[in-house]
């Protein structure tokens, strides 16, 4: 789920605690695990006193993309959901249609990566949530601008 969240942009911990309703300590348990793993990494954005930090994707993270459009499908296909509540739609920003495969789009036959790729929360009608805004890393020895994100 915090996968999900840094795809969606959600990449600071207030905004990560908040979504998921996980305690401080299994939060910042999950993300160091995640840092340790190569799949997220801390960039620094402000304060003095007490450092802040958001979550970014590594190359490592992105390429995971897949693996959650999996687990997606799989959890639409064989989990009930709540009452009135809908699974994670997965839409191609390409030809604008929802896709059923994990990698590709079903309808016009390309790729789905980050850019061509919105997702709509589980369980809300809200509008689909353009992956194409979450910044992808810089190459090595280059360093990266915290991007603004909203609240």
């Amino acid at each position: 789920m915090i996968l999900r969240e840094l795809f969606a942009g959600n990449a600071r911990f207030e905004g990560l605690r908040t979504e998921l309703g996980a305690s401080d300590n299994v939060l910042a348990t999950r993300l160091a695990r995640m840092t340790e793993a190569g799949l997220a990494e801390r960039i620094p954005y402000g304060g003095t006193v007490r450092p802040r930090v958001e979550y970014r994707l590594t190359d490592a993270g992105h390429d995971a993309l897949p693996v959650l459009h999996a687990l997606a499908h799989w959890g639409a296909k064989h989990t009930a959901a709540p009452e009135r509540a809908r699974p994670m739609a997965i839409t191609c920003t390409g030809c604008g249609r929802p896709t059923r495969s994990a990698d590709w789009c079903t309808t016009c036959d390309r790729p789905l990566t980050t850019e061509r790729t919105a997702w709509t929360r589980p369980g809300t009608g809200g509008p689909p949530i353009r992956l194409a805004s979450v910044v992808r890393p810089a190459s090595p020895g280059t360093h990266v601008q915290p991007k603004e994100t909203n609240p």
